[in-house]
């Protein structure tokens, strides 16, 4: 199999949700700590808009990454049965 955006873009990364504190504007950050906690997240004011945010931004630095020839992590197995989590 080619491994180009479009495969990338379809393993199933596992997602951490958090909620920003009401103090800091609301709403909720999606994260995808495998690759970098804080290289690969997005926020809305709901769960859906911070996961959509973070997919945006997710093609975005595999664009470059492929790009620039920097590798792409897979999911590790252990995260493909639990692909999105909640932290309060």
């Amino acid at each position: 199999m080619k491994k180009d955006l479009d495969y990338y873009m379809s393993l199933p990364y596992a997602i951490e949700v958090v909620p920003i504190p009401d103090s800091q504007g609301g709403g909720y950050t999606a994260q995808l700590p495998q690759l970098g906690r804080f290289a690969f997240v997005g926020d809305g004011e709901t769960i859906e808009e911070a996961i959509s945010d973070l997919e945006y931004f997710k093609r975005e630095r595999f664009v470059a990454y492929l790009k620039d020839g920097i590798e792409i992590p897979e999911p590790k197995p252990e995260t493909v049965q639990r692909n999105i989590r909640y932290l309060e």
